[in-house]
């Protein structure tokens, strides 16, 4: 009964570990790919690179089997040997986007400050792939890369005195305030000093009866001019959060 009832692993998952590799097969692939000759032959990672150029480019919409068998010059049943479909592509995509972390030297800095080094950098990644916040995510990091980053976060806060459930519920909490603080920034509503224009729409819409506190907010010159959701605010939730775990970390203040 128990192997009827096992759960397969989502095939985007396990092609994304296949994607992952190892280093130096892929930097020796790089370095075949810009001799002269002939192309090299389609491989996973071939696929999703130019896939994620397209994202990257047109957006996720604009990526399909189809679009990107045509940028590698390859037909589209060749794609098939290597991914089934968009959406377990999308999933490899996510993952590669992500980048695999640079390396932190081991002690060097305080864990305060290791963990906001790694919150802006997977801030600066989504800011420069946005169409993976489009990408639904769902249950615990699975993906080879997204571990990576939350292992790099559980070696910062080893150096603190917090007990392991609550080292994975930071790791939980930091991942989720980026992607959440990215998307907000990326929103096309209040950004790109839209922010104004988004002001004055509420403030003809909301009345003071219904809506009280936010009139009284919107009602102060200060607030006028943007509604945020700019790194600034990015660092102001990120040094709240940091300072709980300081609280709940016996040694916090020197470590």
């Amino acid at each position: 009964m128990g192997e009827q009832h096992r759960t397969r692993t989502p095939a985007g998952i396990e092609l994304a570990w296949r994607a992952s590799g190892d280093a130096a097969r892929r930097r020796a692939q790089a370095a075949d790919e810009r001799r002269p000759g002939p192309r090299p032959g389609l491989t996973l990672e071939r696929i999703v690179t130019a896939a994620i150029d397209i994202a990257d480019n047109e957006g996720l919409a604009a990526v399909s089997l189809a679009r990107v068998a045509s940028a590698l010059g390859a037909a589209t049943t060749s794609l098939y040997r290597h991914v089934r479909s968009k959406d377990d592509l999308v999933m490899v995509m996510r993952d590669a986007a992500t980048e695999p972390p640079p390396d932190l030297p081991p002690g060097s800095e305080r864990w305060r400050d290791s963990l906001a080094g790694i919150a802006w950098q997977i801030y600066d990644l989504y800011r420069r792939h946005p169409w993976a916040l489009q990408v639904p995510t769902s249950g615990p990091p699975n993906m080879p890369n997204e571990l990576l980053w939350g292992e790099h976060m559980l070696r910062a806060l080893s150096r603190t005195t917090l007990s392991s459930p609550d080292q994975l519920r930071a790791v939980t909490l930091i991942s989720g305030y980026v992607r959440e603080q990215a998307r907000l920034t990326l929103d096309p509503i209040i950004a790109d000093g839209a922010g104004g224009d988004y002001f004055r729409f509420l403030g003809g819409v909301m009345t003071p009866d219904r809506y009280p506190m936010f009139c009284r907010l919107f009602g102060d010159q200060a607030n006028t001019g943007s509604i945020g959701y700019t790194t600034e605010d990015f660092q102001f939730g990120l040094d709240r959060i940091l300072a709980g775990l300081a609280e709940l970390d016996q040694d916090g203040r020197t470590r």
